[in-house]
């Protein structure tokens, strides 16, 4: 009988026990479109910049309106805020013709110089189902005058539920901001 108990016992404590979740680790998808521009148009500085709780390791869910929740064991690989300005310069230089987006590098000497400035409020995705993008962009010249801004809000729907779609959904955001962006560079 105690051999038994003892079976019975082991046989529970193995089901109950925790099975220790997988850390994923997520990257933008890259753009494999040729580039329009060219480097001999004028450079164009483009920096993005993400609120605070976005800036994060781990991939942002909103649960409710006033609740988000970030992710414990789906991070991202490299810093988001680095990924998404690699990504807007890559989409720039693939949908406009007008100038030669570059990241911002301290050991260039770039003065009087356009700058394109993106602040993210919302990059995350949430409890409807959709991957949300939110915030504000500003094309400023050389000499720091604003030429033109404009507030941007993406819903892209998840095509199914798990972060590999939600990366993917917030990777078409992106996609879509950046036409958005070059179609108002082109009528300048």
């Amino acid at each position: 009988m105690k051999k038994w108990l003892l079976i019975l016992v082991i046989f529970i404590a193995g089901c109950s026990s925790n099975v220790e979740q997988q850390n994923s680790l997520f990257l933008l998808p890259e753009n494999t479109t040729a580039a329009i521009a060219n480097n001999s148009l004028p450079m164009l500085l483009v920096s993005t910049n993400l609120d605070t709780y976005l800036d994060q390791a781990s991939l942002v869910y909103r649960v409710s309106d006033t609740k988000i929740v970030l992710a414990k064991h789906n991070r991202w690989a490299h810093q988001i805020s680095e990924q998404i300005n690699q990504r807007m310069v890559t989409n720039l230089r693939t949908n406009q013709g007008t100038f030669w987006p570059i990241e911002r590098n301290a050991s260039i000497q770039l003065t009087n110089q356009p700058s394109l400035q993106i602040h993210f409020s919302k990059f995350n995705g949430v409890f409807t189902g959709d991957a949300e993008l939110s915030g504000e962009w500003l094309l400023i010249d050389g000499q720091g005058n604003l030429i033109k801004s404009d507030n941007f809000q993406i819903n892209m729907p998840l095509q199914e539920s798990g972060y590999d779609q939600l990366v993917f959904a917030l990777t078409q955001g992106l996609n879509q901001l950046s036409e958005m962006i070059t179609k108002q560079i082109s009528l300048l």
